[in-house]
């Protein structure tokens, strides 16, 4: 059973959530705030599962309370942002949300696309925090020196994985020899937003692809944008407009495979967790 807390100053958007994630059997709302405040105070008196909060509130917005929340009793948070140009949804990833979702119209929550992508985020990021908690796995076989020099990067990530990406991308020196090509499974209209979040918090250079084909260059991160596969030929990457891989455009498993064909041993490859399989059977062509 996952325990929710729902923390929205809107009393309609709070009951329209709750009867939505009462559907599925897995969900327990335990409790619900109207403000920020509120809402960090109830997590440490209820210690939820997994917080749903939006932004814009009173005594405490959703990114300070979220900034409170992982200081006092970290716990997995979703944040509703009203609009994907907004910095705010970005300041609450940093400021430790697991994702940021745009803040659907009321009378498209029961959408039955949008209720299975969100019941999966829930169950995904709720399980990601329970690994993370648990003790490390053990390799169950050694790891193989590379065969070849490396020529690329691949990242693939979903749910949960804006935060991690960005640890990762900021960790990197800004003289990495390699270029790399990003997949994140991302809310329609915040992939621009999301590059620029990268670029401004590491050394490299993050770039969302356009419509151009553009060349792996060191030192450079190239996004896929929402709706359109990465895909690599040759040394270079360009947009594909295919049908969804494993339900995802774009896909992890799209952009490792052709990267797998193009480089061979030469590409690395980078899986975070996340949502569903994406990425999976990408992973068995790179090693």
């Amino acid at each position: 059973m996952i325990r929710i807390l729902l923390v929205d100053d809107s009393a309609l958007m709070r009951q329209v959530l709750r009867e939505l994630l009462s559907e599925n059997p897995d969900f327990q709302i335990i409790g619900e705030a109207n403000n920020g405040q509120a809402g960090c105070e109830k997590n440490l008196a209820l210690a939820p599962d997994l917080v749903i909060m939006d932004l814009d509130m009173p005594m405490l917005d959703g990114v300070a309370a979220t900034a409170r929340m992982m200081a006092e009793r970290p716990v997995p948070v979703f944040v509703f942002s009203a609009s994907a140009d907004s910095p705010l949804g970005f300041k609450a990833l940093s400021a430790g949300a697991s994702d940021v979702l745009r803040k659907p119209d009321i009378d498209k929550l029961n959408d039955k696309a949008f209720k299975s992508s969100f019941f999966e985020k829930i169950q995904a990021v709720v399980a990601a925090a329970s690994r993370a908690r648990g003790p490390r796995a053990a390799l169950n076989k050694p790891v193989n020196a590379l065969t070849a020099s490396p020529k690329a990067v691949v990242i693939g990530a979903s749910t949960g994985g804006p935060v991690a990406v960005r640890q990762l991308l900021a960790a990197l020196p800004a003289d990495f020899p390699l270029g790399i090509a990003l997949v994140q499974h991302l809310e329609d209209g915040f992939d621009e937003g999301y590059a620029r979040w990268l670029d401004e918090a590491c050394p490299l250079e993050v770039r969302l692809a356009g419509a151009a084909s553009w060349q792996f260059q060191a030192g450079t991160v190239i996004v896929a944008p929402v709706n359109r596969h990465l895909v690599v030929t040759g040394n270079r990457l360009s947009l594909d407009d295919g049908p969804k891989v494993q339900n995802q455009k774009p896909s992890v498993d799209v952009l490792f495979r052709s990267a797998a064909a193009a480089f061979g041993p030469g590409v690395l490859g980078v899986l975070l967790t996340g949502m569903g399989r994406d990425g999976a059977d990408g992973c068995k062509e790179i090693v």
